[in-house]
């Protein structure tokens, strides 16, 4: 006696396989393992990113005391003057520091993109 209903209307595993090829699941899970790796790449650059930046703060910090130590000492208005001549100097030397550290910090977080979005997914460095 045949069957009528839903139980009868299942797919079998034929019909299943058709849907889905051998290989895609082997893929999708490659590419699941690639995009964590990808990820906890980035992780860690951003880390790394992350503590020369704040390094990097501690410095300006400790340059910013040690002149307000000095302006506090200046006598004379010349001594003033070459002080905020030598500080400037110091901040424009940072400032290229900060933008030549921004723009390789930037590139290796565009090169990593780049390597995810060519050719759909590719396969991070190890």
């Amino acid at each position: 006696m045949p069957q009528t209903g839903p139980q009868s209307e299942r797919p079998t595993k034929a019909t299943t396989s058709k849907l889905f090829p051998p290989g895609l699941a082997e893929a999708g899970k490659k590419r699941v393992e690639d995009m964590i790796n990808l990820q906890s790449e980035v992780f860690d650059y951003l880390q790394e990113v992350n503590r020369h930046w704040f390094a990097h703060l501690q410095s300006e910090a400790a340059i910013v005391s040690e002149f307000a130590t000095k302006f506090t000492a200046a006598r004379s208005l010349p001594e003033i003057a070459t002080l905020y001549r030598e500080w400037a100097k110091r901040r424009i030397e940072l400032f290229a520091q900060d933008g030549q550290h921004f723009l390789a910090d930037t590139d290796k977080l565009v090169e990593a993109s780049a390597r995810v979005l060519a050719d759909g997914w590719a396969t991070p460095r190890s």
